[in-house]
């Protein structure tokens, strides 16, 4: 696994999810819950995801085919004190879980991601670390006993 990896996707000039893919399909690409998640939302978002999801397949060192693509869903992280939990739509920083085949490899780090945007492209930088306080607060609301 590299230490980081990069995407840019431009969806200027696009008015559809699907073209951001290349010939590849929505429902492989993005997981079911990301398309729940961003049904209704902006182009630019749709194009933030998929930059995110490539960022990460990059870092893993794979090539960005929507059977990978697929493996790595994107969704925010909303923190312990947030009341209205996954279906808050304020900024939260984005957190990566790795499914299907991706999930049964040992992957030694913690991947993060960040992800911006401007009117014709997003950009995601995908960046592996050692497990950080945060992680803990984010799994078990401030306990101390979450995942490492």
């Amino acid at each position: 696994m590299r230490r980081w990896g990069g995407a840019v996707v431009g969806h200027g000039g696009f008015s559809r999810p699907g073209e951001l893919l290349g010939g590849m399909r929505l429902e492989d690409v993005y997981t079911p819950a990301e398309r729940v998640r961003s049904a209704g939302r902006t182009l630019e978002h749709w194009a933030g995801r998929l930059a995110g999801k490539r960022a990460v397949v990059r870092l893993l060192g794979l090539p960005p085919v929507a059977h990978h693509l697929g493996q790595v869903e994107i969704l925010p992280l909303p923190a312990p004190d947030c009341r209205a939990g996954a279906a808050c739509l304020d900024g939260h920083p984005p957190a990566v879980r790795l499914t299907g085949d991706l999930a049964r490899r040992a992957w030694p780090h913690r991947i993060r991601v960040s992800i911006s945007h401007t009117a014709t492209h997003a950009l995601a930088v995908a960046l592996s670390s050692d497990p950080l306080l945060e992680d803990t607060l984010a799994v078990d609301g401030g306990r101390g006993a979450g995942r490492g």
